[in-house]
């Protein structure tokens, strides 16, 4: 008895084999891409055109991308603004944001997004959220790299509609972006600025307090003041003991001078000329008795002997002599007792002076003292006063450009400029035939794929070729199949 083995086996087939099994699914497959292009046209011909509308906008560097901080000088910490093409992403960013969306829907209103004879559908939410989500559908916004400019586009099925929704995205992101760099810090800055100006009334209180506590009009003035009195009054006392010296020393010279001078001296003296005029007396007789006598009588004898004791007398000096002396004060004494007691009343003057002057000195040191004692504390009141001066003027300042920059950008003068508005395209665009190419395309590729599903989910051997490649065995005859 034969024992018949059954092994399970899928057929394999070549390229050839292939080929010629989809031909015989020919008329299976022509019906799948029938069924599948008349379902796919249909799909493609209910596409409307569709028109692009297109704006441009500039968006250059403006005060809103100049980084100014809240308190201090602005030179000081201010930065180099962000370049253009950081600028346009983040323009296009805040164009781009759902809020513009969502104004520009609100400018139009929702009857805009509804298709003609289409009523109103769910909450006003939804409706704008639709809305919303139709404008992202449609828009492009584009920017170039160092470049200004971005670039819109808005894509519809109605040539009005894609200008209207573009102008109206435009117009709200010009409003919103005001709003978003608007300055809201003014009142912040004003309330700021009276709490500094409180501040500073206490602190001007204490200070002036401080002053009329320990006697001080203006500390630098004051300090300025006391030292250059100092200086002036230690100038004034080295002069001062100079001229003590000087005067104390001309005081001892005088009364040395004193001392070695008499204090009367004689006027006036009268002489003893008496022996002289007895001479001249006895010769006068002499004279008369030689008009008598002759030389050598006894009387002219007498005469010459007496004149001859007379001359030598005087010869001898016994008959010259004070007669009469008148004795008084000198004047020269008289004159150094003068200068000695002037002398000795500067010299007190000036003793008293310097004595005066040390006083004085004593007074400007602890003064001084004093205003070095209270240096830091002036300082740490004077310090604040400034500060809060300082920073209340620029508070002022600050809130006063604040205001002036509000209104600017309320009134547009901004950065942003639009290049170009939004006007209704005139000629619309379809992808009718680039979808029927695909549809063609894909109802072949479904119509292939049908046929190799059937030729691979087919059973039993086909072709010859088929069974010796899958059983490995020579195929010798091939018979029809029996009816």
């Amino acid at each position: 008895m034969r024992t018949t083995a059954y092994i399970p086996a899928r057929p394999k087939y070549g390229l050839a084999d292939i080929v010629g099994l989809l031909f015989r699914e020919f008329w299976i497959m022509l019906l799948v891409f029938l069924v599948v292009l008349a379902v796919g046209t249909a799909a493609v011909m209910t596409i409307r055109k569709t028109y692009v509308a297109s704006a441009s906008v500039y968006a250059g560097v403006g005060q809103e991308y100049a980084y100014e901080p809240r308190v201090g000088p602005v030179t000081d910490r201010a930065t180099q603004p962000p370049s253009l093409t950081e600028i346009a992403q983040n323009e296009a960013a805040i164009l781009g944001s759902r809020e513009v969306k969502l104004r520009a829907v609100r400018a139009l209103g929702l009857e805009a997004f509804r298709k003609p004879g289409k009523p109103a559908v769910g909450s006003v939410e939804k409706q704008e959220g639709d809305a919303i989500k139709f404008i992202d559908d449609g828009l492009a916004i584009g920017t170039a790299p160092m470049s200004p400019v971005i670039s819109l586009s808005f894509e519809s099925d109605d040539a009005e509609k894609s200008a209207d929704v573009l102008n109206a995205l435009i117009e709200a992101y010009r409003e919103y972006r005001r709003e978003v760099f608007q300055d809201n810090t003014g009142a912040a800055i004003e309330a700021q600025r009276r709490t500094f100006e409180d501040e500073l009334a206490q602190v001007d209180a204490n200070y002036e307090q401080f002053l009329q506590s320990n006697q001080i009009g203006d500390f630098a003035a004051t300090k300025t003041a006391a030292a250059a009195t100092y200086q002036s009054v230690l100038t004034d006392r080295m002069m001062t003991q100079a001229q003590l010296e000087q005067t104390a020393a001309r005081l001892r010279t005088l009364e040395q001078q004193q001392r070695s001078t008499p204090a009367e001296v004689t006027l006036q003296q009268d002489l003893n000329v008496s022996a002289q005029d007895q001479i001249r007396t006895l010769r006068a007789e002499r004279a008369q008795l030689l008009s008598r006598y002759l030389p050598d009588a006894q009387p002219v004898r007498d005469i010459d002997a007496r004149i001859a004791e007379q001359e030598a007398l005087v010869r001898g000096g016994g008959t010259v002599g004070a007669k009469e002396v008148r004795i008084g004060p000198n004047t020269v004494w008289t004159e150094l007792e003068n200068n000695r007691i002037n002398a000795a009343a500067d010299r007190d003057a000036l003793a008293d002076r310097l004595a005066t002057l040390d006083t004085q000195l004593a007074t400007l040191r602890a003064r001084q003292a004093d205003l070095t004692r209270l240096e830091s504390e002036n300082a740490v009141l004077a310090g604040n006063r400034d500060v809060l001066t300082a920073t209340i003027r620029e508070f002022q300042q600050r809130g006063a450009q604040r205001r002036a920059d509000n209104e600017l950008v309320r009134q547009g003068a901004d950065n942003v400029k639009v290049l170009s508005s939004a006007s209704a395209p005139t000629r619309g665009s379809s992808l009718k035939l680039p979808l029927l190419a695909l549809v063609i395309l894909f109802a072949g590729f479904t119509a292939l794929c049908v046929g190799l599903l059937r030729v691979v989910t087919r059973k039993g051997f086909v072709t010859p070729a088929s069974v010796g490649r899958t059983l490995d065995l020579p195929v010798l005859a091939v018979t029809p199949v029996k009816a």
